[in-house]
């Protein structure tokens, strides 16, 4: 290996998939790269060709058990787009509160369960106390209002969606069945408790990071390109345009939907599944872009709720607009949880909400479609080719981890050479490097879509050393 040697973090832990780190140190001791890569397939772009596009919201939601409504919505957004056809505006309305409780389900499990331990403990805490099992022994209040906030976002997925996971209510034309006004009532209630329970979770978030602001810092300050849906320069997760903003906050380019893949450009690598998205007017290395909960809040001016437009306020006058540190993305994660909560609250006091025209009539129709929307990592693209048959002929799908790709790979190599220096390995690496990757949120199992790529066979030796890895 020429002097060379590898370390491997496998797997990294409290990440939605199987992921694993390499770094690669040269014949000094001192990092020469560094790999975030995925180490599974899931293939949904090529065993999905030739079926029904009826059936394809409630296959595609396979794809990940986390962000499953996302995919569901966008699915049926880039189907209408085919068929032309327009839905009611109930039915906009209980698909956004369906979102919404995607979002509240999802970012209270990854504050709460993934990334608090990151902010509670020191990095060179041992691992296996940093998990939100040890903060409950010590305030137990933390777990209960934790279990309390994701109920609510799956009581709006079973209400709505039929199903808490791989929803089935919505079709292509809008949803199967009406919100029932005593399901409202509930719901109403349970908001209300949800919106306190958010302020208490951002005060904690805030004073965390007040306090270990300066450690914060360290873990990286990437100047990229953003990206996220907006209206009227507020914040959006369910319908809008798509704005690019450059690192100094200035607008690159504003999109519609179905312009998306005339923008963002894929690229694959041997070394792992997953693909790289970024800007295909500026190309991988000058084009790289970042999606998520620190995108939202650099790219709108607004939010359309209070307490979530107080926050984001406050959170660009503490870190100034665009910002850029790494970790600020569990800030504004927490910011994107009170606006999810506000935001179904106001949809769920909507007299019109439990109206029945929930559905129209769709024609099928061949053609090619978009359908975007910002799920909890990121802006989310479906593009759907149809024959004349309503068949798929062909799909790509631009997943919010590999906008980010790029982003994480650049952030794990600088923080490895932070703590790796001459052959020594600073305590609580492993801790750093994997909260690093923990504040993207990585779906890994919807980005890796690379057949034939990224194999890796490791030799080791009588003492299960790797002695020599082979990429193929």
């Amino acid at each position: 290996m020429n002097g060379k040697k590898e370390i491997t973090i496998s797997p990294t832990t409290r990440i939605e998939g199987q992921g694993k780190v390499t770094i690669v140190l040269d014949e000094f001791g001192n990092v020469s790269d560094a790999y975030f890569y995925a180490t599974e397939i899931r293939g949904f772009d090529y065993f999905l060709k030739g079926m029904e596009a009826e059936r394809l919201p409630f296959i595609i939601s396979r794809i990940c058990g986390v962000c499953s409504t996302a995919h569901v919505l966008a699915s049926v957004k880039a189907i209408e787009k085919i068929y032309q056809t327009k839905i009611t505006e109930t039915a906009k309305k209980l698909r956004e509160l369906l979102l919404m409780g995607q979002i509240i389900s999802n970012h209270s499990i990854v504050f709460f369960f993934l990334t608090l331990p990151d902010f509670w403990f020191t990095s060179e805490e041992d691992p296996s106390k940093r998990n939100i099992f040890q903060i409950m022994r010590e305030k137990p209040d933390v777990g209960r209002k934790a279990v309390a906030l994701r109920t609510f976002g799956a009581h709006i997925l079973r209400t709505i969606g039929k199903r808490e996971i791989h929803i089935v209510s919505a079709i292509p034309g809008g949803l199967i069945k009406p919100l029932k006004k005593r399901e409202q009532e509930l719901l109403l209630k349970e908001a209300k408790k949800a919106c306190a329970i958010t302020e208490e979770a951002l005060e904690l978030g805030k004073e965390l990071f007040d306090k270990n602001w300066e450690e914060f810092k360290k873990a990286g300050d990437y100047k990229t390109y953003y990206m996220a849906l907006t209206k009227k320069d507020a914040m959006e997760f369910y319908d809008g345009e798509i704005r690019v903003i450059n690192p100094k906050g200035e607008v690159f380019s504003e999109f519609k939907a179905q312009e998306y893949m005339d923008h963002v450009e894929e690229k694959t690598y041997k070394w792992t599944y997953a693909k790289f998205a970024y800007l295909k007017a500026l190309g991988l290395s000058a084009g790289t872009v970042q999606v998520g909960p620190t995108a939202r809040m650099n790219i709108s001016e607004k939010v359309l709720t209070p307490l979530a437009d107080k926050e984001l306020d406050e959170f660009k006058r503490k870190f100034g607009s665009p910002t850029h540190a790494t970790l600020l993305f569990d800030y504004a994660r927490l910011i994107d949880l009170m606006y999810a909560c506000e935001r179904a609250r106001i949809l769920l006091e909507d007299e019109t909400l439990t109206r029945t025209d929930t559905r129209v009539k769709t024609r099928p129709r061949e053609g090619k479609g978009i359908g975007i929307v910002e799920a909890p990592r990121g802006t989310l693209a479906h593009e759907y080719s149809l024959n004349k048959y309503g068949k798929l002929q062909d799909m790509k799908l631009i997943i919010p981890t590999q906008v980010n790709n790029a982003a994480i790979n650049l952030n794990v190599k600088d923080a490895a050479k932070e703590f790796i220096h001459l052959g020594e390995v600073k305590p609580g690496l492993l801790n750093r490097i994997e909260m690093i990757i923990r504040a993207y949120d990585p779906c890994i199992k919807c980005a890796t879509r690379s057949i034939g790529r990224g194999l890796i066979v490791e030799i080791r030796n009588n003492e299960g050393e790797v002695v020599q890895t082979l990429r193929r």
